[in-house]
């Protein structure tokens, strides 16, 4: 039997296992390809509706409306709910990354001087592709105010970079370029690519990873989640308690992490059990009862924390967390399932696909959202709004993410494909199949 690489946890050989000899669990590649094209959709879906859009409870509400009084219209109403909740792909996307860095780092013994390198590559791997996206952003916004300009008239090229569909200004560049002060205002929070919003998150879990994953190892998975959610319960209060609501500081809620510390936790206790205790996780998803217990129960956390009203008081404190559990539970099965006809079946890999270069489908469809915006505002044709969107809007999306993904280093260039290298494939399936 190979030994497992120095450095490498090991575990016995009759234990039961959750994750492939090659380490890499392609059903989290799709679930994050679902959550980022989940945003996708909600961007394209908002900027479409802009001027119809009702709040989340109201949404969720009017689908049993639809399903009573209306039958014909009920598709139409769960369409809308699901793409009304769309932005809840990010912290799905917050969750799929505490699992993924605990998966890593769980399988290996800690080494001395490890964290300054894991900060190192993190952070490098987050921010260079983030200030890609900021001066991309610049450059796009440039052209379209100059489009605008071209076409409208009656101010200056300098009042339609400040007042178009972006809003370019001192306090946007500084806010975008620096990323930290992205926190302190509203005004500021998606400056100037809004979709990027969410690097500051993330770079605040790269920056606690350190510190909490010996803490995991220390307390275990539960304790370490009833310490996250209280964290997270205590900071949504105090908020709560200075403001009145969540709405006046909204910015703050959602890119500091004390506020929402409790999703990332999620996944970083699935990561240990997946590691740890593969034999429970087995024991609960195996079955077809239980799986549909789990995804029940994930889906009244999730539904019941998004009927939860942004005016609702103390209550609201409830609502990310319920939201994060219940997605956590609906998943869950998914990411723990062993590998089958999903991950190799053609829809299976295109979401894995999208999940691999999820970063820079981001930073690609960001800046295209304006003219999606634009048409909407200005009355363009359903035609025109099909022919943009169907041609060049989401194509363009995908298409150009893997390069750009490439060219910034987030994934490896594919191999040149030759007579001797498709030989060399033939003959290792050969022997494979012996």
């Amino acid at each position: 039997m190979a030994q497992p690489a120095s450095g490498t946890a090991t575990t016995t050989s009759d234990e039961p296992q959750l994750i492939p000899a090659g380490g890499r669990i392609v059903a989290i590649d799709i679930v994050r390809g679902f959550a980022i094209l989940w945003v996708i959709l909600y961007h394209l879906w908002t900027d479409i509706k802009v001027l119809n859009i009702r709040t989340i409870p109201d949404t969720f509400r009017f689908v049993p409306h639809q399903v009573t009084h209306d039958p014909a219209g009920a598709p139409t109403a769960f369409t809308d709910a699901f793409l009304r909740v769309g932005a809840l792909g990010v912290p799905l996307f917050m969750i799929l990354s505490g699992l993924s860095l605990t998966l890593v780092a769980m399988r290996r013994e800690p080494r001395h001087g490890e964290t300054p390198r894991f900060l190192y590559r993190r952070l490098r791997r987050v921010m260079i592709p983030y200030w890609f996206g900021f001066v991309y952003t610049l450059a796009f916004a440039g052209a379209l105010a100059f489009v605008q300009w071209q076409r409208h008239g009656g101010h200056s090229y300098a009042w339609f970079v400040r007042y178009g569909d972006f809003r370019i200004d001192g306090g946007q560049l500084f806010a975008g370029g620096l990323l930290v002060p992205r926190f302190w205002s509203h005004a500021w929070h998606f400056a100037p690519e809004g979709s990027l919003w969410f690097v500051l998150l993330i770079v605040q879990y790269y920056l606690l990873f350190p510190v909490l994953l010996p803490l995991l190892r220390r307390i275990g998975p539960w304790w370490f989640l009833a310490a996250a959610l209280a964290v997270t319960l205590l900071s949504l209060n105090a908020m709560v308690a200075v403001d009145g609501n969540l709405i006046h500081r909204d910015s703050w809620v959602q890119t500091l992490a004390p506020f929402r510390i409790f999703e990332f936790a999620l996944g970083m206790a699935g990561g240990y059990l997946m590691v740890r205790r593969p034999a429970l996780l087995l024991e609960y998803t195996r079955a077809p009862l239980d799986i549909l217990s789990i995804v029940v129960i994930g889906l009244l956390f999730f539904i019941g924390g998004n009927m939860i009203g942004i005016d609702s008081g103390d209550m609201v404190t409830f609502q990310s967390p319920m939201i994060a559990l219940g997605m956590s539970l609906i998943f869950l099965p998914l990411v723990c399932k062993l590998p089958g006809r999903l991950e190799v079946s053609a829809p299976g890999r295109v979401v894995a696909w999208v999940g691999v270069i999820s970063y820079t489908v981001l930073i690609v469809n960001e800046p295209l959202r304006s003219v999606t915006h634009t048409l909407t505002v200005e009355g363009a044709s359903d035609a025109w709004r099909a022919l943009w969107v169907g041609v060049i809007y989401m194509p363009l999306t995908l298409i150009a993410a893997r390069p750009l993904a490439v060219f910034l280093g987030l994934v490896e260039r594919e191999p040149r494909r030759t007579p001797a290298s498709d030989a060399a494939a033939a003959a290792e399936g050969a022997s494979l199949q012996a």
